[in-house]
């Protein structure tokens, strides 16, 4: 019985060492106010206004304040901006995607940095239709501030995260023009508690298997 108990001990101290859920932040804009610009050969930029923000099944989306998006691409690599042969760019920079505003429910502040990050490659832009262009990210890492995470009744702790963005830009490129709309959604996911409980849990596991061993030789 004994054996049982800290064999049962030993796999929850194990299994709650591991990460258990992973939950998603929208980052949703207007673009009211937005623009962008490309001369052609460096990085896309862009900076759209009006945000609001929800979490994980949320249906509610929070109106940010004071809110600003801004970010650069990583540099051109080739395309010719259609949908068969899109506009390609690199790796960008570190602080090269920053999200600033009032954590909600305020409604003026000094701006805070909501979110900071950079793309790993940003992906493609290509035309979806006249004069609409759309400018679709990959692997957007970065960090969150704690006090948004806590408004969202998320973990404050958990504050790196992996997501997807997605504008859609009106315009055409080289030039620039205005953003229409889009969305930043990343994913917060717990991480692993300190190794001690692994230790722990192993350590626990294998003295439950050396007891029932003593038990059977015993019988």
């Amino acid at each position: 019985m004994f054996a049982k108990r800290t064999a049962t001990l030993a796999v929850v101290l194990l299994l709650t060492s591991l990460p258990a859920w992973c939950g998603s932040i929208d980052f949703i804009s207007s673009g009211n106010g937005g623009s962008w610009s490309w001369n052609g050969s460096g990085a896309l930029s862009a900076t759209s206004l009006g945000l609001e923000v929800k979490g994980t099944g949320s249906p509610t989306t929070y109106y940010i304040a004071d809110a600003n998006e801004w970010f650069a691409s990583g540099s051109f690599l080739g395309g010719n901006g259609d949908k068969s042969d899109p506009w390609g760019f690199g790796k960008s920079s570190p602080w090269s995607f920053v999200i600033s505003g009032c954590v909600p429910p305020a409604t003026s502040c000094s701006p805070v940095t909501l979110f900071y990050g950079q793309f790993d490659m940003p992906g493609e832009t290509g035309v979806e239709s006249y004069g609409e262009i759309a400018f679709s990210a990959t692997n957007v890492y970065g960090w969150i501030d704690p006090a948004l995470l806590t408004y969202l009744g998320l973990p404050a702790n958990e504050t790196g995260v992996l997501g997807q963005f997605n504008l859609t830009m009106m315009g055409w490129g080289p030039g620039s023009g205005s953003v229409a709309g889009g969305s930043l959604t990343v994913t917060q996911c717990a991480t692993p508690e300190p190794a001690s409980l692994v230790l722990l849990g192993i350590g626990l596991l294998g003295f439950s298997l050396l007891a029932r061993r003593r038990v059977k030789f015993t019988c």
